[in-house]
C-alpha cells in the first residue's frame, strides 16, 4: 500500500511537472516592403567613415526608395554624399538575411555595394558596413490589463520571399511572478 501510495504521487509530481512547463506555439509573421522602407528611412541618414590609402573619407546615405525584393534578396536605391572628396550618386545596395553561426542570430548584411571615388578609385562599400543584427529571441508584456502574463519570441527561421520577409517564429505564454507578491504570501 505504501510502495502505492509513493508510487502515485512520484506519477502525480512528473505530470504536473510537465503540465506546468510552458510550450512554444509556431506562428509565421510577415513585414511587407512599406514596413521595411520605413524602417530603412528611420535608419537614414547613416554616416560611414572610410579610411583608405592614407585618405580619409565621410558618406552620408539618404532617401532610401524604389525597395524590391528578388531572388531572395533586397534591393533598393539610395543617395550618397562624400566628403571631402565631392561624391554625389545614387547606390543601389543588395541586402541578404542569413543566420551567423558565430553571433548566434540573423544578420542583414550589405552583399554588393561598389562605388568609384576619385582619387580612391573603386571600392566596396559593403566590406565596410556591419550587418544588422537580427535577435532571434525577445520578450514582450502583453498589456496593462495582464501585466504577469508574458510572451517570448523565438526566431526559427527568416527569409525573403518575392513580396514580403517572413519569420517563422516560437511563442512561449507565461506568467512572471511578482517576488513583491512572493513576499506577500510568505
Amino acid at each position: 500500500m505504501m510502495r502505492r501510495t509513493a508510487r502515485a504521487l512520484c506519477l502525480a509530481a512528473s505530470l504536473a511537472g510537465t503540465l506546468a512547463v510552458a510550450h512554444a506555439e509556431s506562428a509565421t509573421m510577415t513585414v511587407d516592403r512599406v514596413t521595411v522602407l520605413g524602417f530603412l528611412r528611420a535608419a537614414t541618414p547613416y554616416t560611414l567613415e572610410l579610411t583608405t590609402a592614407g585618405m580619409n573619407e565621410r558618406l552620408t546615405f539618404t532617401n532610401p526608395r524604389e525597395l524590391r525584393f528578388e531572388q531572395g534578396k533586397a534591393r533598393f536605391k539610395v543617395d550618397v554624399r562624400g566628403e571631402p572628396v565631392p561624391l554625389n550618386a545614387v547606390l543601389e545596395p543588395t541586402m541578404t538575411l542569413r543566420f551567423d553561426h558565430e553571433r548566434g542570430a540573423f544578420v542583414a548584411q550589405v552583399e554588393s555595394l561598389p562605388v568609384s571615388m576619385a582619387g580612391m578609385g573603386t571600392m566596396r562599400l559593403d566590406r565596410y558596413i556591419e550587418p544588422i543584427v537580427v535577435p532571434t529571441t525577445f520578450s514582450s508584456a502583453l498589456n496593462e490589463h495582464l501585466p504577469e502574463l508574458m510572451v517570448d519570441t523565438i526566431v526559427r527561421d527568416l527569409k525573403i520571399g518575392e513580396d514580403r520577409i517572413e519569420a517563422k517564429v516560437d511563442l512561449i505564454f507565461r506568467k512572471v511572478s511578482d517576488p513583491a507578491k512572493q513576499r506577500a504570501a510568505k
